[in-house]
């Protein structure tokens, strides 16, 4: 996330400042202060005429996140990051960050895998895609947990998700059911999958690395991913939020960090590099350095941008489209545009 002229981790803003030694379940959820229960109180004992809705609510401060029907299941934090924790320790990984989110109605936590997934040309041995495993616990009442992996590029924290949001949720997902344990093994080996799922895609990156775009091209491939919302006026002399979003693609083509404006390599990054850090960041900027704001306001647009992120979403499904069709498309040779970009 671009704050002024600095890139952060979302990560970083919302999690456990002092990472060092983190591992296991219980040391996890007490360094990230997630040592409560949730439950399932009857509203019916207060209200007959509210039989069969449930609150579903913290035990140590009675929060409560949301109102559900009976066959809503609640299934506790360790629960789930037991299973997690096998898979951080059959893989090797290390625990790198946790946190909780809206209130502790969600909570994340964060390992590194240690296989790092490189190009086989060797001219581009310092482009790694670091390996991450995740996981996603909800006791909003209202989503599904989570354990996926994903990637990010070590050069600019560009992440990326092999998968897309239906694969996810038909495989990676253990939904608030009686019968969510019978679902583990499953998601166990839907995660495997995915991780082979990372290196399809660096096979196929391999092609964008190896096939040059032209500034011109990359114009047109801006148009395709952004493509305007309505009709143009012409008469106007500044360019629109779609024109702008265009122009940045074709900045970062050149200039975005690990970068050299050459393939369609470096074109798809320009659009990771905008969804994960650039999209937004002015007004996050200004946010930051205004004194009427107060920083849970802040830490509010983070929690819900790192959510949005890890869950997929219009951006995830961005990314997929834009890897896509740089794989296979031609693009229209567009010229710079001569209007004011301010």
């Amino acid at each position: 996330m671009l704050i002024g002229d600095k890139l952060h981790n979302l990560e970083d803003l919302i999690g456990i400042k002092d990472c060092d030694g983190l591992s296991g379940p219980k040391e996890i959820m007490r360094r990230a202060e997630m040592q409560y229960d949730v439950v399932k109180d009857d509203l019916g004992n207060l209200d007959r005429s509210l039989d069969g809705y449930y609150a579903v609510k913290r035990t140590d401060n009675n929060h409560v996140f949301n109102i559900v029907r009976g066959n809503y299941e609640v299934i506790q934090t360790e629960e789930i990051l037991q299973p997690f924790d096998e898979i951080v320790k059959e893989t090797n990984a290390t625990y790198t960050n946790a946190g909780t989110l809206h209130g502790g109605s969600k909570i994340w936590v964060q390992a590194k895998l240690p296989e790092e997934l490189k190009f086989e040309d060797h001219k581009s041995d310092g482009d790694i895609m670091a390996s991450y495993a995740m996981l996603i616990v909800d006791h909003s009442g209202m989503g599904c947990n989570a354990i996926f992996p994903y990637t990010d590029r070590a050069a600019c924290n560009n992440q990326f998700y092999s998968f897309t949001q239906t694969a996810k949720r038909s495989g990676l997902s253990i939904r608030h059911h009686k019968n969510w344990k019978d679902r583990l093994d499953n998601v166990r080996g839907a995660f495997y999958k995915a991780m082979e799922g990372n290196k399809t895609f660096m096979k196929k990156a391999e092609k964008l690395l190896k096939f040059k775009i032209s500034e011109k091209e990359v114009r047109g491939f801006a148009n395709v991913i952004f493509p305007d919302i309505r009709k143009k006026d012409e008469k106007r002399v500044h360019a629109t939020s779609q024109e702008k979003k265009r122009e940045e693609i074709v900045n970062l083509f050149h200039r975005g960090l690990g970068n050299q404006g050459k393939t369609r390599w470096d074109a798809f990054n320009a659009v990771t590099e905008y969804l994960d850090h650039h999209a937004g960041s002015k007004r996050i900027t200004k946010s930051m350095e205004s004194e009427k704001v107060e920083k849970r306001d802040n830490r509010k647009t983070f929690e819900r941008r790192f959510i949005s992120n890890m869950t997929g979403g219009m951006n995830n499904n961005l990314k997929h489209r834009a890897f896509n069709a740089l794989l296979k498309d031609k693009f229209q040779l567009v010229d710079k545009p001569e209007f004011a970009l301010n």
